[in-house]
Order: C-alpha cells, then structure tokens, then sequence
C-alpha cells in the first residue's frame, strides 16, 4: 500500500496567490497574529494519509455561493481548502460560534480568510487563524475523512464519507467535500487519486 502528503495531490487554493517578488513563485501567506494560534504543522496541507479508492466530492465556488443563496439555514464554509457544513452553528441553540453567528457568515469573505480571495479562511493561517484545540481538531477531522472513517454508512462508491469534527462544547461542523476551481480540476483529482492507488 501506498502512502501520500495530501500537499502532493490537492491543487493550490483557489485563492492562492504567488509571491514573485523575491523570486521563485512561492505561495504567499499570510502571518499567524500570535504564538497562541494553531501552528503550521495543523494546517491539513501536512497530513499523509494511505490513499483509498474514494476522492473528496468535488465542489467549485458557484456551487457553494449557490447553495448557500438558496438555504438560508444551512451554511456551507471552505475551511484550509475543504467543504464543511457549518449547519450545526447556525441552528442549534446549544451550538455556538465564540466569534459570534455574523463572523461565522462571512468565513468564505475574501476578507477574513488567509489568502485575501473568498474561500481562503484559516485555522492555521492569517489573521483569524484559530487556538491550537481547533485546529487540532481540524487537522485530525481531515485526516479521519481522508482515511474514509466518516461517521455515516454511505453506498457511495466515488466520494469520501462526510466527517464529523467537534469542537469542545461549542458545536460541530461537518467535512463533506473539497473546494476545486472549476469540474475539470476535479477530474484531474480523481485520476490523481487513482495513479497513487496503482
């Protein structure tokens, strides 16, 4: 069995800009505000996990912008690259987002993200990057999706099981897919995933 660095086969963010100014084309990022932020090493990037038969359901910007449009109660956020149901926070009563409901909105906003385009927050990136809890929690949510140890039984033979993570008492959101830039991106993840299962 093979293994692989999730960094090797998921394309740049989207949103990723390239540093050209100092020579070599270097992603550009953003600085962690403090020491008490969720370090690099968190960042689902660095995670190596044996590869599986199954991909990450595929997801472009307009589908999450339209979907997000059209259901008021249930919101879809691109965090450190991948697609989460953020329902939990927005209708729960127990659950809560400690920035408060309006940040949580705005998390795929160009604005508050690490990379300065929509769709590129953080927990381990930028100015909003989270405490070392939640991107731990983060980081070994990813790694379970990417194990396929999702936390529902599912006949779908194509796409990863969605993946519940919890954060402490606030709440939960759910790992259900990846940001792609456009369909044919996803084709060429799929294929990717398939040369390092041969």
């Amino acid at each position: 069995p093979r293994s692989f660095l999730l960094a090797n086969w998921l394309p740049p963010h989207p949103g990723q800009r390239r540093d050209t100014s100092r020579g070599g084309g270097r992603p550009w990022k953003m600085a962690v505000v403090s020491a008490d932020h969720g370090s690099e090493e968190l960042n689902p990037r660095h995670i190596s996990v044996q590869a599986t038969k199954k991909t990450p359901r595929p997801f472009t910007s307009a589908d999450i912008h339209e979907h997000n449009k059209k259901n008021k109660e249930h919101f879809l956020a691109v965090i450190d690259g991948f697609v989460c149901d953020c329902t939990d926070f927005v209708t729960n009563e127990k659950s809560h987002h400690p920035g408060g409901i309006k940040k949580l909105l705005s998390s795929n906003n160009a604005r508050i993200g690490a990379t300065g385009t929509d769709f590129g927050f953080s927990f381990t990136r930028g100015r909003n990057a989270h405490f070392p809890t939640t991107a731990r929690s983060f980081h070994e949510g990813v790694k379970a999706y990417l194990e396929g140890k999702g936390d529902s039984k599912s006949d779908n033979v194509k796409h990863l099981v969605p993946q519940k993570v919890q954060f402490e008492t606030y709440g939960n959101i759910v790992i259900i897919g990846q940001l792609v830039v456009d369909k044919e991106q996803s084709s060429v993840l799929t294929s990717t995933r398939k040369t390092l299962n041969s």
